[in-house]
């Protein structure tokens, strides 16, 4: 075959662009939608959501839905430092509580992306809410912020960050030989809701479903579908910026992530550890190079996302990272248990703002079917307001308007909401037993069924060995830090975290490898 002059210069001009696109496949764009207080059943690719969330399906079709996503903790701070920096968020020091602050000690997955080349940058929510890292050393954990562009007049509990048009500006600056990585922070479906968004839904309320573990009138149902219109709000959104990528033809090679930090904002699911809680949409396609159109039961955790992100980038995993990735996973054309070692998952809360005497903190084993839970308190789960209350025939126009928490705070003895009272007012048991198939909004513990003690003796073991494994204060009995620091939390709770001044090393202690 004889190359002709024109032949060889049309050659020359194809081959960089060939070359762009090798190296470009080599290390994939990363974009991580991540909502804010959203529990898995609430996107309709799990077949029991009251809303459709068509974007979210759209990527659970063309890549991978996992059925078994958990965030490392039910509150957004300590659950998002875990995917940042792919570790269980009782590893991080300060950074397993809310209003606390990420040690500057744990590398975050845009500080390792940039510094391996990587343009990169966040929109909306990263990290936090907290204070800065007491040596300086870290600005934002999250990276560059790209919050500039605000909605101006947005419906009422909707945030004003314009998403679609930061993420625009963000990828306008991007140097032309670099792979992205953008985290999509959304504040939706995150309160407060505006009052009469229900509205805009086009569903009857009747029709919103209702956990076992809410009661049923007519003010919950409302609030519900609030919420639920911002989470078809959040889904418009995603959809939004799935579109810009198509459009600049960049979708094909950007491994796209979409999840939520926690559960849904109600009593026995955010800052709690049953699945309403930790158990969090998960789809991640990559057209590119993930088989499309298949569902996966694996245990997944957000300490498993940092990993996955880097070696899909072909980037070394720092060792001390205790998330394992899922690439091979997402590789692979297999469905239901990919992996037969991601049978389980690990989960916890220390603290998100509550006082003395409440507390909260806890830890988790979840399989296929069962779900072991230690309380390290016995108190309440939740404080109510005593001076709330109200007579008896003050129900009726109570439930037409008011949510939840305030209900039960209202009318806790009412034959109507006593049993939903009860489950947030008694005791905690230092055990906790659930059954997931037979019961899923885990109403009725079976710690101390016979029959099953020998289930609680496995999953309590397997639970401490992973504790362990992975230092947890908590198993190791190294819990100085973690008092110091729920001490330091509670003052800035008692103030209305109005101080937002960097801690001083009196007030905390700080470890020898941050000074």
């Amino acid at each position: 075959m004889r190359i002709t002059v024109k032949l060889l210069t049309a050659l020359l001009l194809v081959l960089p662009a060939a070359l762009q696109v090798t190296a470009s496949a080599e290390q994939p764009n990363v974009l991580v939608v991540i909502n804010d207080d959203q529990s898995w059943l609430e996107c309709s690719a799990y077949g029991n959501s009251t809303v459709q969330t068509p974007h979210f399906d759209r990527v659970a079709r063309e890549g991978v839905l996992f059925r078994h996503g958990y965030c490392s903790a039910p509150s957004c701070a300590p659950a998002r430092a875990a995917l940042l920096t792919g570790r269980n968020f009782w590893e991080l020091e300060q950074g397993a509580f809310i209003q606390a602050w990420l040690p500057a000690r744990f590398p975050t997955l845009p500080e390792l992306l940039d510094k391996a080349g990587y343009h990169t940058g966040y929109t909306g929510k990263c990290w936090g809410p907290g204070v800065k890292e007491p040596t300086a050393t870290r600005n934002d954990p999250g990276g560059t912020a790209w919050n500039r562009v605000k909605i101006k007049s947005p419906p009422e509990g909707i945030s004003n960050v314009d998403y679609l048009a930061n993420f625009r500006q963000f990828l306008d600056a991007r140097p032309a030989d670099k792979p992205f990585y953008f985290w999509a922070g959304l504040t939706e479906p995150h309160g407060p809701h505006g009052r009469d968004n229900h509205t805009k839904l086009g569903i009857d309320l009747d029709a919103v479903k209702l956990p076992g573990f809410l009661p049923d009138t007519p003010g919950v149902r409302r609030g519900r579908a609030n919420y639920l219109y911002e989470v078809r709000h959040a889904d418009n959104t995603l959809g939004a910026l799935l579109g810009l990528l198509e459009d600049r033809g960049e979708l094909a090679n950007t491994l796209v992530i979409v999840t939520a930090d926690n559960g849904t904002p109600e009593p026995r699911a955010k800052t709690n550890v049953y699945d309403w809680g930790v158990h969090v949409p998960l789809a991640v396609m990559w057209p590119a190079r993930v088989p499309a159109g298949r569902t996966v039961s694996d245990f997944v955790s957000f300490a498993d996302l940092a990993p996955t992100i880097l070696e899909a980038a072909r980037l070394s995993v720092p060792p001390d990272m205790s998330g394992r990735s899922v690439l091979s996973v997402l590789l692979s054309t297999a469905t239901g248990l990919v992996d037969p070692t991601r049978d389980f998952t690990v989960n916890g809360i220390e603290w998100h703002g509550d006082l003395p005497p409440i507390g909260i903190a806890a830890r988790m084993i979840r399989d296929a079917r069962f779900q072991y839970i230690v309380n390290y308190s016995d108190s309440p789960r939740l404080a109510l307001n005593e001076t709330a209350r109200k007579p008896d025939d003050a129900f009726p126009a109570s439930a037409a308007a008011m949510g939840t928490v305030s209900l039960i705070a209202a009318h806790p003895e009412h034959p109507q909401v006593q049993r939903f009272a009860q489950l947030i007012q008694a005791p905690r048991p230092r055990e906790e037993l659930y059954d997931c198939v037979a019961d899923p909004d885990q109403l009725e513990n079976l710690a101390d069924v016979p029959e099953l003690a020998e289930v609680k003796r496995t999953l309590r073991a397997r639970l401490e060995a992973y504790q362990r494994q992975t230092n947890d204060p908590r198993i190791t009995g190294e819990m100085a830090v973690f008092e110091e620091t729920l001490t330091f939390v509670q003052g800035r709770k008692s103030t209305g975290y109005g101080d937002t001044r960097t801690p001083s090393k009196k007030s905390v202690p700080i470890p020898k490898a941050e000074r």
